[in-house]
């Protein structure tokens, strides 16, 4: 039976959690609205009709690349594991984080006529978000680990060379 090192188990886990963190991210509130008019939220905002579920597609590419890592130690995609991590923790930060902190004035629900029809607005991270950027970290480390742990690429035997035939002087 052959032995599976620590670092690979944990590259391995980290790549199938952060892969199913972004998946359950996009069935998550990213964000609340809350209104100075109303003690409750105004809206909620879901991670997949933020950013159009790109997280899925990144999750699916993950589980598969991770698969991969396990049965081939491919260099190339541990690599390509920590890309994908790269893009949910840009699209996390730069996308949605500044929406999720995002201040204004919203309409206000009260009654028609009242002189108050704008509210102060603001809006506060749910659970969605954490999970998005949890999600990136975990690709993240599990493609820098395992690039580490992996070690220098493995040097190939060459194959031997078939014998060329001789050309004759008349050929050339």
């Amino acid at each position: 039976m052959k032995r599976v090192s620590p670092a690979a188990v944990t590259v391995w886990a980290s790549g199938v959690l952060g892969a199913l963190l972004l998946g359950l991210a996009e069935f998550t509130t990213l964000f609340e609205v809350h209104s100075s008019a109303r003690s409750s939220a105004v809206a909620t905002v879901s991670a997949g009709s933020q950013h159009s579920y790109a997280m899925i597609p990144i999750a699916l590419l993950a589980l598969v690349l991770t698969y991969s890592v396990w049965l081939t130690r491919s260099r190339v995609a541990l690599g390509a594991i920590g890309v994908l991590g790269v893009i949910a923790l840009l699209i996390a930060l730069v996308g949605d984080l500044p929406d999720a902190h995002a201040t204004g004035l919203l309409r206000s629900t009260g009654a028609p006529g009242s002189g108050t029809d704008l509210a102060n607005g603001t809006s506060s991270p749910a659970i969605g978000l954490y999970l998005e950027t949890l999600g990136g970290v975990l690709l993240l480390i599990a493609g820098g680990l395992g690039l580490l742990a992996v070690g220098p690429p493995a040097e190939r035997t060459p194959r031997p060379r078939r014998p060329t035939p001789a050309r004759d002087a008349s050929e050339a």
